[in-house]
């Protein structure tokens, strides 16, 4: 099954027991791939201590400041927790898209299931401000792409106890989930909202969700339960009832007079509830269009694809946009949300996606190929026009800037492996001190292109290259340090420092600087792994910055 074929996939979201030396590879199972480990995306690892501290650290002391008795007050919250029968010290859940079969490794979609677990996680703590996550991490060394999300529910305001606690009903509470019955709990309808996030990133890539095996999948076992004892009762009851049809009302007993009562009842209620959800519909079709101006191109993408989340028509023309009068002020607060101060518009995202598929295209059609299984839409023509999965209106090529015209990605492409083949040519002339170096260079470079490494400019006023990136070039500066001062060991770079340190003068403070700079990574390099260090401190400093992509301004 190939990306282009597949029309819909499955969605898996469940409680897992949260074992953390698993997820986070301490120790490697049967099932793990022990090759891949070093492919899989860290997003956040703190100790779960140390959370706890900093969540509920403020609160255990004005807890335990307010306790005259000494055997009351708590010691360790995290702890008391642990021993604690009604919360657990911290949850977990796995999220899944499709399976071995339509997201595996040989599936033609295991980068899109990436790509969609990502956006997922990206917004999770946005969505969910009373989870903290502690611990999350994407697999890409198993069977299929999935996540393990590690959290602790925190809620405000407890009657007993420390008033900011851990608490998972308290947190959902607080998120604006309620228990509608004892087979629909906060839980169940926040789990429900987050499948509905899932089947809508699904919907952003132009699948739909594939609801596999029985049509009640997505019911808890409660529920479950209760339909089928639902569905048995009113079987049970029409049999019943249609029997007693076919007595004279005269030998109709008052036992079965009530059972048609109850009956006609029920149907009642079942036509007040659909009349009510009919008269919400004729309301919303019916409803009053209203013109909103909005005169920046990425807001107007934003609030667009805020919109269609939302299932919440509208109509848009250039600088303006008609929504129903219903959905007015969800627009307005649309529109304040975003922040056209967040470094990466949809604009630079499409542009640094075309920048790094310059990079594994041999001719601009398989460039455009390449687009396309990222989620992209291309429409040809005059002026080529490419539509991203996270944008709802197709943008011009040639408004991306002169470097993205057809004419000029041929020569791009052209281009595309002088940087690396200037750095193999350094390479085999290098002594074996330098080689370490380039060497870096060369993984770092493979990071970047296989999405692992967020790129980083170097200068934002260019379009992104390899020589372009701040990371790259920094490796190259310290590169051109060892070739100044002739460095063949470690011994001599410390050598070098000692002298300079001697000196004094301020040429040799600022020399001093670049020797300790190259000393450092160095060590970084030779004692761990410095690419997945790099990765995880920089997807670390860039999780904020996309986690919803929804930074404020107060212009419509």
């Amino acid at each position: 099954m190939s990306e282009q074929t597949t029309k819909s996939l499955s969605i898996s979201f469940r409680v897992d027991d949260g074992v953390i030396v698993h997820n986070n590879r301490v120790k490697i199972a049967k099932n793990v791939d022990a090759t891949r480990v070093s492919y899989n995306v860290i997003y956040v690892q703190k100790d779960i201590r140390e959370l706890y501290q900093e969540v509920f650290g403020e609160a255990l002391e004005k807890y335990n400041a307010a306790q005259k008795r000494r055997d009351k007050k708590i010691p360790d919250y995290f702890e008391h927790i642990c021993k604690s029968k009604k919360e657990k010290p911290f949850y977990e859940i796995v999220v899944e898209f499709g399976d071995e079969k339509t997201c595996g490794l040989k599936s033609g979609n295991w980068e899109l299931a990436k790509e969609m677990l990502d956006n997922y996680m990206r917004s999770f703590e946005q969505r969910n401000p009373n989870l903290k996550v502690f611990n999350a991490v994407m697999h890409l060394d198993e069977a299929t792409p999935h996540l393990h999300i590690d959290f602790v529910p925190v809620g405000h305001k407890a009657v007993r106890g420390l008033d900011v606690k851990n608490s998972m009903s308290a947190a959902l509470r607080e998120q604006g989930f309620t228990s509608s019955n004892k087979f629909k709990n906060e839980w169940v309808a926040w789990e429900e909202r987050e499948q509905n996030v899932m089947t809508e990133i699904l919907r952003e890539h132009g699948l739909s969700r594939d609801v596999k095996n029985d049509k009640h999948e997505h019911l808890t076992v409660d529920e479950f339960k209760q339909r089928a004892a639902n569905v048995e009762v009113i079987g049970r009851m029409n049999c019943q009832v249609n029997e007693l049809k076919k007595k004279n009302s005269s030998d109709i007993t008052a036992e079965e007079f009530e059972l048609l009562k109850n009956q006609n009842d029920f149907l009642r209620s079942e036509i007040v509830g659909y009349r009510k959800q009919n008269a919400e519909l004729t309301e919303k079709v019916s409803a009053d269009f209203v013109s909103i101006d909005i005169y920046d191109d990425d807001k107007m993408q934003f609030i667009a694809a805020e919109l269609t989340k939302r299932g919440i028509k509208f109509v848009e023309e250039n600088t303006t946009l008609y929504v129903p009068e219903y959905a007015r002020e969800q627009a307005f607060a649309l529109a304040k949300s975003f922040n056209k101060e967040n470094p990466l518009g949809i604009r630079e995202r499409v542009k640094l996606d075309v920048d790094l598929l310059v990079y594994h295209s041999h001719d601009v059609n398989e460039l455009f190929e390449l687009l396309k299984r990222r989620g992209y839409e291309v429409k040809s023509g005059k002026y080529i026009a490419i539509k991203p999965p996270f944008g709802e209106r197709f943008v011009r090529l040639k408004t991306l800037g002169d470097a993205y015209l057809p004419k000029n990605l041929v020569i791009r492409i052209a281009d595309r492996n002088k940087f690396t083949d200037a750095v193999k040519a350094k390479f085999e002339s290098a002594n074996s001190f330098e080689k370490q170096f380039h060497i870096t260079v060369m993984n770092m470079v493979i990071a970047i292109k296989s999405f692992r490494l967020p790129p980083k400019k170097l200068d934002n006023s260019k379009i992104y290259a390899l020589k372009n990136d701040a990371n790259i070039e920094r490796l190259v500066q310290q590169l051109v340090t060892i070739s100044e001062f002739h460095f063949t060991s470690r011994e001599d770079m410390c050598a070098k420092a000692e002298e300079l340190q001697a000196a004094g003068t301020d040429e040799a403070m600022r020399q001093l600087k670049r020797v300790r700079e190259v000393i450092q990574t160095y060590d970084k390099i030779v004692g761990s792994d410095y690419i997945s260090e790099l990765i995880k401190a920089q997807q670390a400093e860039q999780a904020p910055q996309q986690a919803g992509k929804q930074p404020k301004s107060h212009n419509r």
